[in-house]
């Protein structure tokens, strides 16, 4: 049990720290260009934990609820551990735009 919930909490930790890093390639060199990335960066972080908690959700709930279900409940884990992966993700991008700016 405590595997499965370890997937569903540092699971979109690291995939924050991945995506945040990934977007942090290119600084941005305004508001409105910081703006866009953490938007991107955002969407590409929410689908991604979203699918990793479907794929969770999946693997744990045998029962007949239905997709629309599934989706519910995954859509509901992915707005909570966003209160996490959110800030782990835009602390990851400034931390590889100011490597990239030094260099």
């Amino acid at each position: 049990m405590i595997a499965t919930a370890a997937i569903a909490w540092v699971g979109p930790m690291i995939i924050a720290c991945f995506v945040g890093l990934w977007m942090g390639k290119r600084p941005a060199s305004s508001a409105a260009e910081f703006g866009t990335a953490m938007m991107f960066a955002t969407l590409w972080c929410a689908m991604a934990v979203f699918m990793l908690h479907m794929i969770w959700l999946g693997a744990l709930m045998m029962s007949d609820g239905g997709i629309a279900q599934l989706g519910s409940w995954a859509w509901y884990w992915t707005w909570v551990t966003g209160f996490i992966w959110v800030p782990i993700m835009v602390i990851a991008y400034i931390l590889r735009a100011r490597r990239e700016m030094r260099q």
